[in-house]
C-alpha cells in the first residue's frame, strides 16, 4: 500500500469560521484498495483498525508509521466497530454477524449471530453491543459466551454510543437509553423523523436527524438543542478535541460544531464520501467510504 504523509497541508480545511482556535491539519492519507469502501475506525492495543464495507477485511494500521500491517478476513458489509475484552467487535451487515477479532493474534475467533442487518457495534460496560436495523432491536453480547443475551426493541435501529453509564441507541422511535446494570430501557427520547447516528461529549449525547444534529441532555433525557445542517446525508459523528465532527457524505466534508454555542464553527475538507468520524488519541480518523484512502486529521 502506498502512503502519502503530509506534514502540513495548506488549505486542507475549508471555511473555518471565526472563533476556531486553529485550522485542522491532514497529517496522513493512507491508501487502500480500489472499491473496498473503508468505513469506520477504532483504536485498540496500540493500533488503529479500519473496517472495509465492500471487502471482507479488517485493516490493522500502525499509527506510528501510518502503514497497513495486516488484513484480517471478516464478513462482508462491515462498518461499525469497537474495542474491548482484548478484541475488535465488527458488525457484518451482509451476514448478520458480529465478527470478533483477537487484537493480539489478529485472528477472527468468533462470528456472533445477531439480528438482520446490524448497523453499528461497540464495546462498553463489559459487553459488546449491536444495533439490528432489519430486526429492529439493540442486542447485548456476552463476551464470555460470544452470544446475544439481551434484546431491546427499537425500530430501524442504527447508531449507538456508550456514555453517562448508559447505552444510547438511535432509531425510528428516537433515542433509547439502556441501563446496562439493570438490563432495562429507562428512557425514550422522541426525535422528529427518527434518529440516525450518535456521539457523546462531556455533558451531552448527540444524534443526527433528517435536518441536522440534535443535542440531548442526559440529566433530563430531553432534547436541548437542534443544529440545522441541511438535508444532505449525514454520517456517524464523533467528538474530537471538544467539538462535534459530523460527516457530510455527499459534500466530502465534515461540519464541526462547538458544544459551547451549538453553532457550526468550521467545515473541514475530507476524502470522497466520508461516512464515519472516529476520535483516536485526540485526532480524527476519517475513512473515505466512497474513495480509496483514510484521512488522519489533527484538530
Amino acid at each position: 500500500m502506498r502512503i502519502v504523509v503530509l506534514l502540513a497541508v495548506a488549505g486542507a480545511c475549508a471555511s473555518v469560521a471565526a472563533g476556531a482556535a486553529r485550522t485542522p491539519v491532514v497529517v496522513a492519507k493512507i491508501k487502500v484498495g480500489a472499491a473496498t469502501a473503508p468505513c469506520a475506525a477504532a483504536g485498540g492495543a496500540g493500533f488503529v483498525w479500519v473496517s472495509e464495507y465492500a471487502s471482507p477485511f479488517l485493516l490493522k494500521i500502525n499509527p506510528h508509521t501510518n502503514k497497513i500491517v495486516k488484513k484480517i478476513g471478516i464478513g462482508y458489509g462491515s462498518c461499525g466497530l469497537g474495542y474491548g475484552a482484548g478484541s475488535l467487535w465488527i458488525e457484518d451487515t451482509s451476514s448478520s454477524t458480529i465478527s470478533r477479532v483477537a487484537a493480539r493474534t489478529g485472528k477472527r475467533v468468533a462470528a456472533v449471530k445477531v439480528g438482520s442487518q446490524p448497523y453499528d457495534a461497540t464495546f462498553a460496560y463489559g459487553s459488546a453491543w449491536a444495533t439490528s436495523y432489519g430486526s429492529g432491536d439493540v442486542e447485548r453480547i456476552d463476551p464470555a459466551r460470544n452470544k446475544v443475551v439481551q434484546r431491546y426493541p427499537l425500530a430501524l435501529a442504527t447508531g449507538l454510543v456508550a456514555a453517562f453509564g448508559s447505552i444510547w441507541a438511535a432509531g425510528q422511535d428516537g433515542v433509547v437509553r439502556i441501563d446496562p446494570a439493570t438490563n432495562r430501557a429507562v428512557a425514550t427520547i422522541p426525535v422528529d423523523g427518527g434518529a440516525g447516528w450518535t456521539a457523546a461529549s462531556d455533558d451531552a449525547v448527540w444524534v443526527t436527524t433528517t435536518t441536522g444534529l440534535a443535542r440531548i441532555d442526559p440529566e433530563t433525557n430531553q432534547l436541548a438543542a437542534a443544529i440545522p445542517l441541511g438535508t444532505a446525508a449525514l454520517g456517524d459523528p464523533a467528538v474530537v478535541a471538544g467539538k462535534v465532527w459530523v460527516p457530510k457524505i455527499r459534500a466530502n466534508a465534515v461540519a464541526v460544531i462547538d458544544p459551547a454555542t451549538n453553532q457550526v464553527v468550521a467545515t473541514v475538507k475530507a476524502g470522497t464520501g466520508p461516512f464515519v468520524v472516529t476520535e483516536i488519541a485526540g485526532e480524527a480518523w476519517i475513512p473515505s467510504w466512497k474513495g480509496r484512502d483514510i484521512w488522519r486529521v489533527k484538530p
